[in-house]
């Protein structure tokens, strides 16, 4: 079987006319002349699939770590309060404690969550130092 490249087969993205069949034909085409013109590409392993699902998932909890960073600066600022500088590591329900308790209640929650996706991303970082 061949696994070809869709970014370099421009026959096929490039065509005016395009249906299933007109494509399979032309592919069939190009494997039979010469299999390199598909560019083939080869897929990863079920490890490294399965790393790779490791590395990508460290990173969208970080990136929902970031927006619940940014949603409690953003939610203090309008009320005339800010949140004490400090890295995303340092960040903990304690950050909310000098602001106004209505505002306490609001941002706490998120800072929890904060916490709580800290200690997630602590367990993919182990996971990663041992794949590496």
């Amino acid at each position: 079987m061949i696994v070809a490249n869709p970014h370099k087969v421009k026959l096929i993205t490039q065509s005016v006319r395009q249906n299933d069949r007109i494509d399979a034909q032309k592919l069939a085409r190009l494997a039979r002349v010469d299999p390199q013109l598909l560019a083939p590409i080869r897929h990863r392993g079920a490890e490294a699939q399965a790393e790779l699902a490791v590395i990508r998932a460290r990173a969208e909890l970080i990136a929902a770590r970031s927006g619940l960073i940014n949603c409690a600066r953003g939610l203090a600022k309008p009320m005339g309060e800010r949140l004490k500088k400090c890295d995303a590591d340092q960040v903990a329900e304690a950050l909310a404690q000098p602001l106004r308790e209505a505002l306490q209640v609001v941002i706490g929650p998120l800072l929890k969550s904060v916490e709580g996706i800290r200690e997630q991303i602590g367990v993919y970082d182990r996971k990663v130092e041992a794949i590496a």
